[in-house]
């Protein structure tokens, strides 16, 4: 912690004039006496990513603290969040590419990436301890013809839950559910036992928007795989499978029985949320970290209300959640602007840097003093307005997984439930096997061809289809392109994994 404190030191009266008025800008000169005080002088690279608000600024305090830990002078590019794609394609056009540019698992990307224009870096991995402590899944869930090019921002793989009205719970004296059939009792004594206790029939077990956004959910409790799964070595999609359509079976019972709002084919999102924070909604699929968000909108009718959360239920075929991609987004490093492995080598060290428990703080907590304290080992923030317009321009530089490698935090108990859900969740998600597979059909015509199944799922959950209707749908998925997409999925499938 010796070197935290001396480079936060040499910035600290800056930093304090930044969040107060202006920042006086001033030499970004570097002197080499951060972390590697053995190198000669600081290493030169030009970083280009995206932010929401306000872009980041070269000769900002912030930038000083990241190049004096890091021992480097940084050459920031930035565009805002909505053209960020775009810049990209421009870019690669133009062949005029930073160090290393952060984008997003998407066909451009995946398409630039295999022209050969960044740096593999899996094999390099092993030599930085941070960047190999990086769960393995994630970068799986990246990988471009079976290998590794971008360094992540990490975000939990497995964070959906099931939140739901507590106190409605413990009124009506039911267990916390573990088993699907359990979840169900909940859904319908939550419709049905006046849970408000204003003498009126119009509460919701569970609410639903016309995403289906719940969906997923109670696909994983019946057993249906993650998008697609993998049956005697051929790809198939999960809508296809026995289970989905026993999920599918689940979720008309549940509009039958009115146990769902029944407008949900026309309810936007955000008029979802307009319902939970109407104090007529029991449970609705969220991710950990809104747990609080969630308790408080429901407060704004009742100031009793409180949330829990259920992730994981024993359905027929066992306990399964499904794996997110587990990134926002990814560091590709270029080959035009890094030519040789031992340039490489630096900016990896770079990016191990980043993931150091000062520089975490840095991106989670802000400065020590004056956004936060640290008591009995736990920070906590004290000036989160100063902290946001301190760092909100920078986040999207921060890489690997921040509440792993910050000082840990004085948290509610609503918060720390999450990071534990998370971590539960993560040991028995299951991974989308076609995620980082290739499929030109797919490509061209895949989201077209799914609406064929969001059509037919709606229509089967409202009754106005059978099962056989239902097949019928799948059938015409697979003649219109389907077929092709299954076929081409499992070829690249069994390319990787021969």
């Amino acid at each position: 912690m010796k070197k935290k404190g001396k480079v936060f030191s040499l910035l600290s009266t800056a930093l304090l004039v930044g969040v107060v008025g202006c920042s006086n800008g001033g030499s970004t000169a570097n002197e080499g006496n951060g972390t590697n005080a053995d190198s000669d002088k600081p290493f030169e690279m030009s970083l280009l990513f995206h932010y929401e608000t306000e872009p980041p600024k070269n000769d900002s305090d912030i930038m000083k603290m990241i190049e004096e830990y890091t021992n480097t002078n940084i050459d920031v590019q930035s565009v805002p969040s909505s053209t960020s794609a775009e810049k990209f394609n421009v870019t690669v056009a133009s062949g005029n590419f930073p160090t290393a540019i952060k984008t997003f698992y998407e066909v451009p990307v995946v398409n630039a990436i295999k022209t050969g224009v960044f740096w593999e870096i899996g094999p390099y991995l092993k030599d930085y301890p941070n960047l190999s402590a990086i769960n393995p899944q994630v970068y799986d869930n990246m990988k471009v013809q079976g290998k590794i090019y971008g360094v992540p921002s990490v975000r939990d793989l497995a964070r959906n839950t099931m939140t739901y009205r507590k106190d409605w719970l413990e009124k009506l004296g039911l267990p916390e559910p573990t088993t699907i059939d359990e979840f169900y009792n909940m859904l319908k004594a939550f419709t049905t036992q006046d849970p408000d206790g204003n003498g009126k029939d119009d509460t919701y077990g569970l609410i639903e928007n016309n995403a289906l956004f719940n969906m997923d959910m109670i696909t994983a409790y019946f057993g249906a795989p993650n998008q697609w799964g993998v049956e005697d070595g051929k790809l198939i999609p999960s809508f296809q499978t026995e289970a989905y359509m026993e999920a599918l079976q689940f979720y008309r019972k549940l509009f039958d029985e009115k146990i769902i709002n029944q407008d949900f084919p026309i309810t936007s999102r955000d008029n979802w949320f307009k319902l939970w924070d109407s104090g007529k909604a029991g449970t609705m699929r969220q991710v950990t970290s809104t747990a609080v968000a969630r308790e408080r909108g429901a407060q704004k009718v009742d100031p009793n209300a409180k949330v829990d959360m259920v992730s994981l239920l024993e359905g027929p075929r066992g306990t399964a959640i499904y794996s997110e991609a587990g990134n926002n987004g990814f560091f590709l490093i270029s080959k035009s602007a890094v030519k040789t492995e031992e340039d490489l080598k630096k900016v990896l060290e770079f990016f191990d840097k980043l993931m150091d428990e000062e520089m975490s703080n840095l991106f989670y907590w802000g400065l020590e003093g004056q956004t936060y304290t640290v008591t009995d080992g736990k920070a906590q923030h004290t000036d989160k307005e100063a902290f946001d317009r301190m760092l909100s321009p920078y986040t999207q530089l921060a890489v690997g997984k921040l509440i792993d490698n910050a000082t840990p935090g004085v948290l509610q108990p609503l918060e720390q439930q999450a990071l534990d859900m998370n971590k539960e969740n993560e040991a028995v998600a299951l991974a989308n096997p076609a995620l980082t597979l290739d499929s030109e059909t797919n490509t061209e015509k895949g989201a077209q061809l799914m609406k064929i199944i969001e059509d037919a799922r709606i229509k089967f959950i409202l009754g106005e289809i059978d099962e056989a209707g239902w097949q019928a749908a799948v059938d015409q998925w697979k003649k219109d392109g389907g077929q092709q997409i299954m076929d081409e999925f499992t070829a690249a499938y069994n390319e990787v994994n021969k």
